[in-house]
């Protein structure tokens, strides 16, 4: 009976030790800061959309290039990590975070306040605005002022929409005619299928200079700023991204890719 009784002590100790060890390992995994999952997985993953000149397909390389493509790689770098590139429709940018299906949102996202309720952006990084675009021999469209009764193209679920929808609600009268892709609607624009379109003023510049046909009306009719978004409450990976923008902002970094991509591209 006391050899009995001592096997069942020892036995209760073993499994009281692997208890202890098996609770150390879980709180060691868990330990891990935000910073430390993102090297521990070898990848930054970005979530982007096409969109000149932030991001767009090269066609010899078949990879994703553009302005937020060189500035999320930078990020990448400094955590010694590869930079996986994620490209998507725009409507599928903020719920990929949300399913933690990407780190980060780069793709010349307007920080707007629908936006700010549902993920958290890092300092703003440029301005824009939206422009009004017509065909190069419209002389009648002036300014928004001038849509009564047009079609006017839009990108779905982007920033272009969501201001052709605010002149709806303050009693505008025309139609809005939405698409996947930019790149699309100003082709509609180009042959006639739209009256007008919308679009941010630096995407429509790089438009410009490969569709013929198309111009901007005036100067842009809203101002906005760009942002990296993370999943909302992210704060550690946030607080890395405000650091680095800060960094590159102070050594030139941010006006060389500007300069690469917005003047020189």
């Amino acid at each position: 009976m006391l050899r009995k009784n001592i096997l069942l002590i020892l036995l209760a100790m073993i499994l009281s030790t692997a208890s202890v060890f098996a609770n150390g390992g879980t709180e060691e995994m868990s330990e891990l800061s935000r910073l430390e999952e993102i090297q521990e997985s070898g990848k930054l993953v970005l979530a982007t959309g096409n969109y000149i000149p932030f991001e767009f397909l090269d066609e010899e390389t078949n990879e994703m290039v553009g302005y937020d493509i060189d500035l999320m790689r930078l990020m990448a770098d400094k955590l010694g990590v590869e930079l996986e590139v994620v490209d998507m429709d725009f409507t599928s940018l903020i719920p990929s975070l949300q399913a933690g299906k990407a780190d980060v949102v780069c793709a010349a996202m307007y920080i707007k306040p629908a936006r700010e309720e549902v993920v958290d952006f890092a300092t703003p990084y440029m301005e824009t605005g939206m422009v009004l675009v017509v065909p190069s021999d419209n002389e009648t469209i002036k300014s928004t002022d001038d849509l009564t009764g047009l079609r006017v193209g839009a990108k779905m679920g982007a920033t272009s929409e969501a201001v052709l929808q605010d002149l709806l609600d303050e009693g505008a009268d025309f139609e809005i005619v939405s698409y996947n892709e930019t790149v699309d609607y100003m082709l509609d624009l180009q042959t006639g299928r739209i009256d007008a379109a919308v679009n941010d003023l630096l995407n429509q510049l790089e438009f410009n200079k490969t569709i013929d046909g198309l111009k901007i009306v005036g100067e842009p009719f809203t101002s906005a700023k760009l942002g990296i978004a993370v999943k909302e409450g992210d704060a550690e990976l946030l607080a890395f991204i405000n650091k680095n923008l800060e960094e590159f902002s102070a050594d030139g970094t941010m006006d060389e890719i500007y300069d690469r991509w917005i003047i020189g591209n």
